[in-house]
């Protein structure tokens, strides 16, 4: 839905399209910092412990959630150069992560730990939605909200 309105932005600005431009930069904040702490909260008091590919999609997603901060509070004009690459890779990873779990014959014994599996989906709602889905849809998220929809004046906040 968002990525049909960013295509739109650019044939004629909606109201719709204008709304979600005067949110984008502090929602792209909130997923991110929301998704951190909901990782840190499965982790230290869920007590699943992450395995490789959480915790590759963690060196993406957190200091994605701190440049966002600290663009929206700097108001800084140059914040894309930083949170595209951080989310793509982030995408990647998710992508990955998410087809081990669909696929356990893609996981390489030697890629994975004995304890903490790559391919098994501790938490699954409706059939398909895993951890690293949600990741991913934090990652893509932001990705069009960034690329999407120009910020006033060019900065996220």
């Amino acid at each position: 839905m968002l990525f049909v309105l960013a295509v739109v932005q650019y044939r004629r600005k909606t109201k719709a399209v204008i709304r979600v431009r005067s949110i984008a930069g502090p929602l792209s904040v909130l997923v991110t910092v929301v998704a951190t702490l909901g990782s840190l909260y499965l982790s230290e008091i869920g007590d699943l412990s992450p395995c490789r590919w959480c915790w590759i999609q963690r060196v993406f997603m957190y200091p994605l959630a701190v440049v966002l901060v600290i663009a929206w509070l700097t108001r800084d004009r140059h914040v894309r150069r930083y949170a595209v690459p951080l989310s793509l890779m982030g995408v990647g990873a998710s992508i990955w992560h998410y087809l081990l779990q669909q696929v356990p014959s893609l996981s390489d014994a030697k890629s994975c730990s004995l304890t903490t599996p790559c391919s098994v989906t501790y938490i699954e709602k409706f059939g398909f939605i895993s951890i690293p889905w949600m990741a991913g849809s934090v990652f893509v998220l932001v990705l069009t909200l960034l690329i999407g929809f120009r910020f006033r004046e060019g900065r996220i906040g």
